[in-house]
């Protein structure tokens, strides 16, 4: 029971993996295939960009749309990408303890000779490769589609985006987690998810613009992963050791309440 906790949950959850990496697939591709028409264009699309606002530019992203890791960085890992890497990992998240405790499946499992921490464990150790799963398809995606499209980037610079995503939408499955732990409520647990991804998207993007909120930067997700624009300089190991260690700590939150409280029938 102890090596199966891992293993049963993502075999249970294949199909809404093999679903969820051909939708991040095709938003990958669908977005990458319009760089071309983008580049040939660059002249006019420059021109309009000088017309918006500064700050709308630096809220959404779009300061360098002519160039390839410009384009990229602001449709596929500006927000598309991202967002369904959060909704995938925050309702896999919620489904590991709490969705499983509601449907009554939880219950039982414990009966077996497995910890509550055991549990938790091997379900996060699941979500962080279900999550590393989507990550790679976008890598993927990106790495087969760079020739025939042009990217003209080296491969470690779509490597250290889609790690990037890949771990906002880790920090939010194990926020859902861990609340789901907690809480025993599959809805509280993706209600947290959702609350969280919103503030901290707010934080990196319109927080630019308003100093008194200047501190929700910090509490962002989409700061510590984007803010280094890994399409344009790599991989960063300071804001990547924070996006690591945070689900850390947010699974340990929760496997102390997991421990403490009553498990519900």
């Amino acid at each position: 029971m102890r090596r199966s906790v891992f293993g049963r949950f993502l075999r249970d959850h294949l199909r809404a993996l093999v679903g969820w990496g051909v939708g991040v697939a095709a938003v990958t591709a669908l977005y990458s295939a319009f760089w071309p028409s983008m580049r040939d264009s660059s002249g006019a699309m420059d021109a309009y960009l000088e017309s918006l606002p500064q700050g709308l530019l630096e809220t959404m992203g779009w300061n360098s749309l002519s160039t390839a890791e410009g384009y990229l960085g602001a449709t596929v890992f500006g927000l598309l990408v991202p967002a369904l890497l959060v909704i995938a990992a925050a309702v896999l998240g919620a489904r590991a303890i709490a969705g499983d405790e509601e449907d009554g499946g939880l219950e039982l499992l414990l009966a077996h000779p497995v910890s509550r921490t055991g549990v938790l464990v091997q379900r996060f150790a699941a979500l962080t490769v279900f999550v590393a799963v989507l990550g790679a398809v976008v890598f993927g995606t990106l790495l087969l589609l760079g020739p025939a499209i042009d990217i003209g980037l080296p491969a470690d610079r779509p490597l250290a985006a889609s790690t990037a995503v890949a771990l906002i939408g880790l920090v939010h499955g194990a926020a859902a987690l861990a609340v789901g732990a907690a809480t025993g409520r599959r809805a509280l647990a993706l209600g947290a998810a959702a609350v969280l991804a919103v503030v901290g998207y707010l934080g990196h993007t319109l927080a630019r613009q308003v100093e008194e909120l200047e501190w929700l930067r910090f509490a962002s997700a989409f700061h510590y992963a984007l803010e280094p624009d890994p399409l344009a300089n790599g991989f960063d190991p300071a804001p990547t050791a924070v996006l690591l260690a945070v689900p850390v700590v947010l699974v340990a939150l929760g496997a102390a309440a997991f421990n403490r409280r009553d498990v519900g029938v």
